[in-house]
């Protein structure tokens, strides 16, 4: 696999924002080069207790974090500090160091979680509770809880907007107002969408995924609701549907039964350069892609049973996909929309990230 190389001082330089939209205006940051830094693919497993760290130069399993056992995900320190899992056994968010991969803290939750997000600008971590109406809320550098917000269910996930302006919750359990609004500056619930089908009925929200614009503020929100192979493009200002992108039907003997489950697609990812947005679709066991800005179909990888979450490349040239059915990681290259990397990772995979470390926070033991 090749990367395109470009000096540190550039990647700085264009750090400013000479580029147009800053680096950092998705999720995963964007990088032209990998130099002084480290990336690396955290996949979590959610049947098991073992985490997978995978090198994408090499598309080789490089560490393991042992421990959070049923975790819903794992997600990096912005400086590179620790390795955050959000654990459902034990109802805490554990947090490992990033070196040496050993468990450091466990962090009391209100009650058994799903997803957490960092808002960076902010300082702070969210951690959307699964099994209680509310978002616990933590300081990033002290690990102190500030608050648990409350709402009007328990959550499935929650996302920060690439600003840090933004939090949003996805609730479980409901389907008007499915997703709230929270304004970290007080961390509060401000305001709600609610996901309305094309044939105006009310969906229960799956995934979401940010789209920056130009400056870096929150342009679009994309969603998956409950029960529809299709990803809402909700207009951020207005709150309000724009569309429904589905992919081409398949028939029914090429879909997975086992990717019903009240939420057919399931994982999101807009790309670093934001040139692309993803959706996995666990019914059709394929990904599908849409351009951006003008939401041209772009194509489809099938990748095995039960497709889940990705998470792309800093480069936005490979995007990893989760493979619950199959136990497996996939690397994809979305020039060629091929396969070109397979990983054997742990029971039912399913959230996964990327993270960009420094050189000295690297764990240099090998994994398997």
């Amino acid at each position: 696999m090749s990367w395109p190389r470009f000096t540190r001082f550039f990647l700085l330089f264009a750090g400013l924002g000479v580029l147009g939209a800053p680096l950092s205006a998705q999720k995963v940051t964007r990088l032209d080069s990998y130099d002084g830094v480290v990336v690396r693919i955290l996949q979590s497993n959610n049947a098991g207790d073992i985490q997978h760290i995978i090198d994408p130069m090499t598309n080789q399993v490089v560490g393991v974090i042992e421990g959070c056992p049923r975790p819903h995900n794992v997600f990096a320190h912005p400086d590179g500090l620790y390795f955050y899992c959000t654990n459902e056994m034990d109802n805490t968010l554990d947090v490992f160091d990033t070196r040496s991969l050993e468990l450091v803290e466990q962090i009391p939750l209100t009650d058994r979680p799903n997803k957490g997000a960092i808002n960076k600008q902010r300082r702070k971590i969210y951690v959307g509770i699964a099994a209680a109406p509310f978002v616990d809320v933590f300081d990033l550098d002290t690990h102190a809880k500030i608050k648990s917000i409350p709402v009007s269910t328990g959550i499935h996930n929650v996302y920060v907007s690439p600003d840090g302006e933004w939090v949003v919750a996805g609730l479980n359990a409901r389907d008007e107002g499915s997703i709230e609004i929270i304004d970290p500056d007080v961390d509060e619930v401000v305001d709600a969408i609610t996901l309305i089908d094309d044939r105006g009925e009310d969906r229960r929200v799956r995934p979401m995924a940010f789209l920056a614009a130009e400056d870096g503020s929150t342009d679009k929100l994309f969603a998956h609701g409950g029960g529809v192979n299709g990803v809402w493009v909700i207009d951020w200002e207005t709150r309000t549907k724009e569309r429904i992108l589905f992919p081409p039907n398949l028939p029914a003997w090429m879909r997975n039964a086992d990717g019903n489950q009240g939420a057919p697609m399931h994982g999101l990812e807009v790309l670093p350069d934001r040139s692309a947005v993803w959706a996995s679709s666990r019914l059709d066991s394929r990904i599908y892609g849409w351009s951006l800005p003008d939401l041209e179909y772009i194509g489809a990888v099938e990748v095995g049973p039960t497709a889940n979450w990705m998470t792309s490349t800093p480069d936005s040239r490979y995007m990893y996909v989760a493979v619950s059915g199959s136990d497996h990681t996939i690397a994809i290259d979305l020039e060629s929309l091929e396969i070109v990397a397979q990983m054997r990772t742990g029971a039912r995979p399913a959230r996964i990230d990327t993270a960009v470390l420094p050189p000295d926070r690297v764990n240099t033991t090998a994994g398997g």
